[in-house]
């Protein structure tokens, strides 16, 4: 992927381009995401760590104990999300709740008060449901670790619709400080990126008063290879 770079100040905006590989890529795109999920829960894990050896151990022993634990059931309750779900399939906005909510309790600090609002209109088709919810996750957690950094509260807008012309589009907004400078594309980024030129479509990010990040998807009529036949919610 080509360096990608841009300003998040005033009004820039800029569409991320991506691999549209498929077929044994699908593979490689879940594995990169699984390890980029495990290597956010790690760092905290070992942030929590590192202010506890601040503390002393008689006094926080049992602090750090559910700290850890709440860090990887949110972990777990994050990969059934992606991955596939424990219990019986929900609706995708239940989905989308329960994603964005444990990658906030994953990945925000204990002082920290961020909601997640979500919304969906349309039926969004069987066969983006999993690659939407990918989407988000990477959306959600870039939106926590840097626009919410330092922040004490803040509010995080996830927005799924799908047209009657099918088209499908995912919107994640916060209202955080943005990115400084002129950031490289990171890996979520660039994940969110893969994962939606497989299904020939785009991924943009827009700063202005907010951080806009947005998935844009192409009916699943005009996609070789994306059947319509449905699994379940």
């Amino acid at each position: 992927m080509p360096d990608v770079k841009a300003a998040m100040t005033g009004h820039e905006a800029w569409v991320v381009p991506g691999c549209a590989e498929r077929g044994d890529a699908e593979s490689a795109f879940a594995f990169r995401q699984l390890r980029h999920q495990v290597k956010n829960v790690l760092q905290r894990i070992l942030l929590r760590v590192a202010d506890a050896q601040k503390l002393r151990a008689t006094v926080c022993s049992s602090w750090l104990l559910a700290d850890l634990q709440r860090h990887i059931l949110s972990s777990a309750e994050i990969s059934d999300a992606l991955f596939g779900l424990t219990r019986s399939p929900v609706s995708m906005s239940e989905r989308l709740q329960a994603l964005s909510d444990s990658t906030i309790r994953m990945l925000a600090d204990d002082m920290q008060v961020i909601r997640a609002d979500v919304s969906v209109a349309g039926e969004c088709p069987e066969p983006l449901r999993q690659l939407v919810l990918r989407v988000a996750h990477e959306f959600v957690g870039n939106a926590v670790k840097h626009g919410m950094r330092a922040r004490v509260a803040g509010e995080i807008s996830v927005h799924l619709t799908t047209g009657l012309d099918g088209r499908t589009a995912l919107v994640v907004t916060d209202d955080g400080w943005g990115f400084e400078g002129s950031p490289d594309a990171g890996d979520g980024l660039t994940i969110a990126s893969d994962l939606a030129a497989s299904a020939g479509g785009t991924v943009s990010l827009r700063r202005t008063r907010v951080t806009v990040a947005a998935l844009e998807l192409p009916s699943t009529r005009a996609m070789p290879g994306f059947g319509e036949q449905s699994t379940g919610s």
